[in-house]
């Protein structure tokens, strides 16, 4: 599915998580009944998973940039968009859970506990996000961007894709956003060929690279010069992982 029938389905997901979580919270307010409490476990169930699933759209969602040819600013532009994000989702939780507390109203007590899913999951995935960006940061710091051919040969989980660089081997493409076949085409490289490095793509993704295979990676590093190991290691590629 393209980036564009992405944004055309939105609406309609959106209305149908709208709805799923109207009812979880309707569920919810059963907890005051005598003879229904028990649908209340269920309907917290569904909102908490509504919510989990939300700030995982938006967190994830693509970053918008105006140049994909100048990766540093587009690394910038990707920390701005998750500190934005960031800040609005810790805002809307600090509100649900303390609006409800200091109007003492009933029926707004579940919103304290989407407010505090919502602050743990938001925290734990700007933390994965952060970093990523810092790994981006110390690979740029080492190797001057150019131009690349960039495959992507399959999805993985997790919003992953396995991709190759030119002839580089399989790699393993991460990024701030959920990575999708339109990766594919040319893009910005920075970093070694074989052992990885950054990638930002035709469409503005932003990914760090890893070797798929560990134990080409280890061939690949001890046919390398003691000057690229070096710049390897300053550039932090022998601390990543797939």
């Amino acid at each position: 599915m393209t980036r564009s029938t992405r944004q055309r389905t939105q609406p309609r997901r959106v209305a149908a998580w709208t709805g799923v979580a109207s009812v979880g919270y309707a569920l919810t307010l059963t907890v005051a009944t005598d003879h229904l409490y028990l649908f209340a476990i269920p309907g917290m169930l569904c909102l908490v998973t509504v919510v989990a699933v939300a700030v995982l759209r938006v967190q994830r969602a693509p970053v918008r940039v105006t140049d994909a040819r100048d990766v540093r600013a587009v690394l910038r532009r990707h920390r701005a968009v998750v500190g934005w994000r960031y800040g609005t989702l810790l805002a809307l939780a600090v509100a649900s859970c303390s609006v409800p507390l200091l109007l003492d109203v009933a029926v707004l007590y579940p919103l304290v506990g989407v407010g505090l899913v919502t602050a743990i999951l938001l925290h734990s995935v700007v933390a994965a996000q952060v970093c990523l960006l810092r790994h981006c940061s110390r690979v740029l710091a080492g190797y001057e961007p150019r131009s690349a051919s960039v495959h992507v040969i399959l999805a993985l989980d997790r919003g992953r894709l396995c991709v190759r660089v030119g002839r580089s081997p399989r790699m393993v493409a991460r990024g701030v956003a959920r990575l999708g076949p339109e990766s594919s085409g040319d893009g910005r490289f920075a970093g070694d060929d074989e052992l990885g490095g950054v990638l930002v793509t035709a469409s503005g993704d932003l990914a760090l690279l890893v070797p798929q295979d560990g134990a080409e990676r280890a061939r690949h590093r001890s046919r390398a010069d003691a000057e690229r190991k070096d710049r390897e290691r300053r550039a932090g590629l022998d601390r990543l992982h797939p």
